[in-house]
Formats: structure tokens, sequence, C-alpha cells
């Protein structure tokens, strides 16, 4: 059964080897026309033939190379004497706009003399000429000419719209020569198009308007810069409102009077606008003689108590109302140059008028007390060093005989007489006549003390050192209270004097040991 089957296939496997022997006998008849007919047209396309050669052909090749040509092409063949048509418009919208003039072919009558440019060599050195009769395969050129402004006339054009005048006849040139033409030669404009004007930019306009000497822009910076550019400076002035200008200074006006001041400090504030909270002496005030008299020879907190409540009263001279700058320079903590003016009163605190008044001593108490009802507070030692430098009177010291005396009211009285007898009437900044009562950074650990500082001698090194040995409401003859106001100036700025003294960056131009400790600021103005 199996065998009987077997026979019965044979025939169909004959068939199919028929048929593919049939497909391949067809194939290769296929292959071989298509190399018989097509062939020389695709190698004609891609070369052009020599004059000579084109002249001896005979004409029975000729008209079978065109009936070859015009097979592969679909029957498209181009009239050499017409013009091509305009194509059928695209859209609705492509059709409204106008078609542009193609660009004729270059040729040798229109095409600009270019004597310097040279010419692109060709595979073939002599023009083509156009044959009478067939079209040869330069009429693939025309045909790829013709697609050319099928394509042209499809784009957007502005523009004037103009009529498409029939393209002139002009001679074939080789697909080589045209390449070659279209590359290195750009379009002529055309000849009845002028050139639009650039627009007048804006720059140009405000410049006329306002005024011509000033600089102007590029044109391509305004036209292409995204961000608006601001007025003109003379513009802007226009259009900003004028303020009514003050009245002009009449010639005959006396000058006002200027401030004397030293010019290193020039402005720095300094004066009796920091002693505004130093009341003024009453008429009826007793001179400082009588009234120092009047308190016996008692010490301690009475008679301070007595000396504080008449200075409140304003019992005290007015050349102490003057506080005089004293100039502090250096580098802070950071290295940067630093000025720093605090505002001083120009002598020791005192009591009674101008033509009689006595120095009064007092414990750090009744001193402290005192600098807060005026707003001010008391020096570091640093602070007293820079007021005896910049002192311009100087006076050396005059100590008196040692012992419980010290504290009295008559040694009081004693040494401001032989201090008068020294200053002989001079004013101005005085120092190295007593001691200053300071605060100092060591009062934080030694509490209820008193620091004692200065006393300097004429080559500026002081008889006392910083000392915190008495108590807090000890006072002798030698003892001054000197005021310092709590506005400061670092750099010209008006600052608080207890800040800078708080300071890590500033404190140490202020204070040999830095920073003082709150409750020590505290304590010199309580």
């Amino acid at each position: 059964m199996i065998a009987h089957e077997s026979l019965r296939l044979r025939p169909a496997y004959a068939l199919a080897a028929v048929g593919v022997l049939a497909g391949l006998v067809v194939a290769a008849w296929g292959s071989l026309f298509a190399v018989h007919a097509l062939y020389p047209s695709y190698v004609s396309a891609f070369t052009t033939p020599k004059v000579e050669e084109t002249a001896a052909a005979p004409a029975e090749a000729d008209m079978d190379l065109a009936a070859r040509t015009e097979l592969v092409l679909s029957g498209l063949k181009l009239d050499e004497g017409a013009a091509p048509a305009a194509p059928e418009p695209v859209g609705p919208e492509l059709a409204a706009l106008p078609a542009p003039e193609p660009a004729p072919l270059p040729t040798e009558e229109t095409a600009p003399a270019e004597p310097e440019r040279p010419e692109v060599q060709n595979v073939a050195e002599a023009p083509v000429e156009e044959t009478a009769e067939a079209p040869t395969p330069q009429a693939l050129a025309r045909l790829s000419e013709e697609d050319l402004a099928t394509r042209a006339a499809a784009a957007l054009f502005f523009g004037a719209p103009e009529e498409v005048a029939e393209a002139p006849e002009a001679e074939l040139v080789s697909p080589t020569t045209l390449a070659a033409a279209q590359s290195l030669r750009p379009r002529p404009r055309p000849e009845d198009v002028e050139p639009m004007p650039a627009p007048k930019t804006i720059e140009l306009a405000v410049a006329e308007a306002v005024d011509t000497d000033t600089p102007v822009a590029s044109t391509l910076a305004v036209e292409t810069s995204p961000r608006p550019r601001g007025l003109p400076r003379a513009l802007r002035a226009a259009f900003t409102p004028r303020r009514n200008a003050a009245p002009a200074p009449q010639q005959n006006a006396e000058p006002a009077p200027q401030a004397q001041s030293t010019p290193m400090i020039a402005g720095r504030g300094c004066g009796r606008n920091h002693a505004r909270d130093m009341p003024n002496r009453p008429a009826s005030a007793p001179g400082g003689t009588t009234f120092i008299s009047s308190l016996g020879n008692g010490s301690g907190g009475s008679r301070d108590n007595a000396i504080i409540n008449e200075l409140a009263r304003g019992n005290m001279p007015g050349f102490l109302k003057d506080l005089q700058p004293v100039v502090i320079r250096g580098q802070d903590a950071r290295g940067a140059d630093t000025e720093i003016v605090i505002c001083v009163t120009p002598d020791y605190l005192a009591l009674g008028s101008d033509s009689d008044f006595v120095r009064v001593p007092l414990g750090l108490p009744a001193a402290a007390s005192i600098a807060k009802r005026f707003g001010m507070t008391l020096p570091t030692s640093r602070m007293v060093d820079a007021i005896y430098a910049q002192a311009n009177v100087k006076l050396s010291p005059k100590p008196m005989q040692a012992g419980p005396q010290m504290s009295s009211t008559n040694y009081f009285l004693r040494h401001n007489a032989t201090i008068e007898g020294q200053r002989q009437g001079r004013r101005g900044l005085i120092s190295g006549h007593k001691k200053d009562v300071v605060i100092a950074s060591r009062m934080a650990s030694n509490p209820g003390r008193v620091a004692i500082y200065g006393w300097h001698r004429s080559r500026g090194n002081p008889i006392q050192p910083v000392s915190t040995v008495h108590g807090a409401s000890y006072a002798d003859y030698s003892h001054g209270i000197r005021l310092v106001s709590k506005t400061a100036y670092l750099n010209g700025r008006a600052v608080s004097l207890d800040e800078l003294l708080s300071s890590r960056r500033y404190a140490y131009l202020l204070n040999s040991d830095g920073p003082l400790p709150g409750q020590v600021i505290r304590i010199a103005s309580r």
C-alpha cells in the first residue's frame, strides 16, 4: 500500500521541476532583455558623447535610442520650443500665492562675465549643440529643470505678485556643467525688484529726538536682543519730574559760621550733644568750695550721696559738658584697619561753677550712679592711656602725704588747689593730675572692689597700675571720675560703646584684657 502511494506522487514532483525550470528560463530571458534594452540608456544618461561621435552616429541608432527612452519614461517627452507649463495649485492656501519667475539657465549670453573666476572643467570640453530631431539624453536635464520649476512654484513667496513670463529659449548644457554652475554661482536678482530699506532703529529715533551726542547701540543689537533696552540718560531725565530747586543764595548774605574742630576728628559728633542728660546749673547753686567745706571731714557713703545729689541738680561747671574726642586706631581681630572715637569729659567730675569748682573723688557705687544719670560710663585703662596721650594739657602727679587723712574732705580741697596752680587757667583736655576709677575684667572675679589706674608721669608711664585692693566705696584725694559717653564712633558710624566693649572683634582696641564681662559693663553705669 505504501509503495503504491509513492508511485502516485511522482508526477507531481515532475510538474514542480518543470515549473522551476520554466521560471529560470523566463528570468534569464528578462535579464537579457533588460541588459540589452536599458543599459545603453543608463550609460548615455550619465556620460556626454563627444561631438565627433554624435555627428558620425547613424540616424537609425538615434531613433532607436529615442524610442527606448520614450518607452522607459512612460511617454514623457519635452517640447524643446515651449516653456514648461505651470503646475496645478497644491491646495486652497497655495493657490492664492503667485508663482515666482523661474530663473533662466545660465548661458553664454545671459550669464554675467566673471573673468577672474576659474571655469569649471567638464568631461566634454566643447559645448553640446542641440539636435534637431529626436530628444537626446540631455532631455533628462531639461526634465530635472522642469521638476525644479514645479517645486519652486509650490513654495511660499512673499512679494508683489508678478506675471510669469515665458522662459527664453536657452542652450542645453550637460548635467555636470549645470550642477557646477548652480553650486558656484547664486541666482541673479531680478532687475525690477528694489531692496527693502532697513527700518530705523529705536535708538536712532530717540537720539534724534533728544540728543545727538547720546551713544547709540548697533542696529543688530537692537533687532536681535530679547531684552528691552533702558531709556537713554537724556530721555530719562526728560521724563523725570523736576523738584523745586532751592533758591540761589544772595550774594550779599554773610557766610554761615563753621564749627571749629580738630581735622583728625572733624564730624565725629562729640561735644554738648553727648551731654544732653547733664542738667544746667541753677543760678542759686552754691560754689564748689562753699559746698564741699559744708560737708565737714566726713567720708564714705554719706558724703558721696550729698555730692551726687548736688551734681544731679546741675551744680557743676559748664565746661564739663564740652566732651572731647579721643581717637583709638588699630587693627581689629580680623586684621582690618579700624578707628574708634570715644567722647570724654575734658576734666574730672567737679562740683560748683566755672570760676569756683572742686574736683570730687567718689566711690564706685556713687560714680556708677551719676554716670547712669548722665547716660555715660567709666573708662578702661587703655582709654585712660589714650586720653593722656591726646591731652593738650598734661599735668604731672602731685602726691600728698599718705595716711588716713587721704580720704578727708580737707585733702580734697588742698589737692584741688594744687592742681589749679598747675593748670593756670588752661582749658581743653586735661590729664595726668589724678588716678582714674576704671572698669577692668578682674572686677568680675573680685566683686565689691574698685579698680584704680593712672596718674601718668611726663614720660607716659602711670604711677598706679590696675589695682583692686580697695573696697568699692573707697575714695581718696588722688582719685578722679572721668565720664565717657555711651555713644562711640566706629569708622565714622555711631555705635554703642557697651557693644564694642563686649565685642570679640573690637574690644581689644579699647581694653587690654579683651571683651569685658557683661556684669562689669553693668557695674560701670548701674
